[in-house]
């Protein structure tokens, strides 16, 4: 595999698991973001464009670099902001009120671009942070498949929900290291002359 070809993957999976996150997670199943969720996300965001920049500018070498620097940023940053969700889930699980830190109303992102305000849809924490179940609407009418599913995740978002293995923090903790590692594999393989 190509390395150009290997962040074009990298860029549309970071980007798939924000639309999943969004489409089927906040708005079928009505999970509500928190602050950390959106951080999360954010970051994924950066992170599949960065790898997306990388692969267009592939041939230009400062930009290239400029794009590696911006994915870079939004893995790393994605895995701290996972690492503390997980620790709020943890806090959460083991009712430890003192373990719950951080967590704020409304998020702050770079630059003081107030991107919950231009895409609330996306942007806007509307949950609190650890508790992500469905709360849903009490006038809602659900398709068979959708009320299996939120009658699945109603303890809380899982990989697995009947073993409550693998919560939405560690699994998103896994995607960022899984991104970053192909990053640099992918740089390997340039490196190695596979273009």
């Amino acid at each position: 595999m190509s390395s150009k070809r290997l962040w074009i993957y990298i860029g549309i999976f970071m980007l798939f698991c924000v639309s999943i996150a969004h489409f089927i997670f906040q708005n079928y199943l009505y999970m509500r973001p928190c602050v950390q969720c959106i951080y999360i996300r954010y970051y994924m965001i950066i992170a599949g464009f960065g790898a997306i920049f990388i692969a267009i500018f592939y041939k230009q070498i400062l930009l290239y670099i400029f794009g590696i620097l911006v994915f870079s940023y939004g893995g790393i940053w994605g895995i701290i902001e996972s690492l503390k969700l997980n620790t709020i889930h943890q806090a959460i699980a083991n009712a430890n009120p003192f373990g719950v830190k951080g967590c704020l109303d409304k998020p702050i992102f770079e630059l003081n671009i107030a991107w919950d305000e231009i895409l609330p849809s996306i942007f806007k924490a509307t949950g609190q942070c650890g508790l992500d179940m469905p709360v849903v609407p009490l006038d809602v009418k659900f398709d068979p498949i959708q009320a299996y599913l939120i009658e699945l995740y109603q303890d809380g978002w899982y990989l697995i929900p009947p073993l409550k293995l693998i919560n939405m923090a560690q699994i998103s903790i896994i995607i960022f290291s899984i991104a970053l590692i192909l990053g640099l594999v992918s740089l390997i393989l340039r490196v190695k002359g596979r273009k």
